[in-house]
């Protein structure tokens, strides 16, 4: 278990299971985006039962993408159950 910052975004929860990534592909904005292809948004919006490679594809999304907000703030993903969005300048400690 980590120790979220406040400044933490829930994206979202953990009531949307295995489609946590299809959720985040069908509705972040895509130009808000960076440091992953379009076209692996666009594998994860296929959902569990239609992409072959979904769990692999996520991985690679929540360790590399960066999502910037209207603001200019930069936050990285962190899923725990529940999809995060994180500050870039936070790091994640884990909580005793």
């Amino acid at each position: 278990m980590y120790d979220l910052p406040e400044s933490a975004i829930l994206y979202a929860d953990s009531a949307h299971g295995v489609y946590i990534p299809q959720y985040f592909a069908e509705s972040i904005k895509r130009e808000c985006v960076s440091g992953v292809d379009p076209f692996d948004l666009d594998s994860l919006a296929m959902g569990p039962d239609e992409c072959e490679h979904y769990w692999d594809t996520w991985h690679h999304v929540e360790s590399n993408a960066v999502v910037t907000d209207s603001d200019g703030n930069q936050f990285y993903l962190y899923q725990d159950g529940d999809l995060w969005l994180i500050p870039v300048d936070y790091e994640l400690e884990e909580s005793i």
